[in-house]
């Protein structure tokens, strides 16, 4: 019964002090964004370096796993795997856009895919 009075009798502070710890990690969380938002898209273009074309799974799983320990504890206990998929999948939008008007960056890309092609085949060609 003293912590109902407690809260009826102080619910204005207590209001106060919610609304300033959201405000905070409101901000905090804003103003990250951007940055894993940049981390994103250049972790993106490496997995489609590595990767290359139909391996989706393999490449967001692969961005997730780099991603997360590098988030600050506060945004990480407040986002679920939905929004970090979410996060992907916006950053893989920004990334083929740039890779589509950046020749560097689809040069870039698209060395490392004739590289990983070329070993595949001579891999293959050892085998038999």
């Amino acid at each position: 019964m003293s912590v109902i009075k407690f809260l009826i009798d102080n619910w204005d502070f207590l209001l106060l002090i919610i609304l300033a710890v959201s405000a905070t990690v409101y901000f905090i969380f804003k103003g990250n964004k951007s940055v894993i938002m940049e981390m994103l898209v250049s972790l993106v273009t490496e997995a489609e370096k590595n990767f290359g074309s139909g391996t989706g799974v393999l490449k967001l799983a692969t961005v997730i796993d780099a991603i997360y320990p590098k988030l600050p504890t506060v945004i990480k206990a407040f986002i679920s795997d939905t929004t970090l998929t979410r996060w992907v999948e916006e950053a893989l939008n920004i990334a083929k856009e740039k890779w589509r008007t950046n020749t560097n960056i689809s040069a870039y890309i698209a060395e490392n895919n004739m590289t990983a092609s070329n070993d595949i085949s001579t891999d293959e060609k050892s085998i038999e």
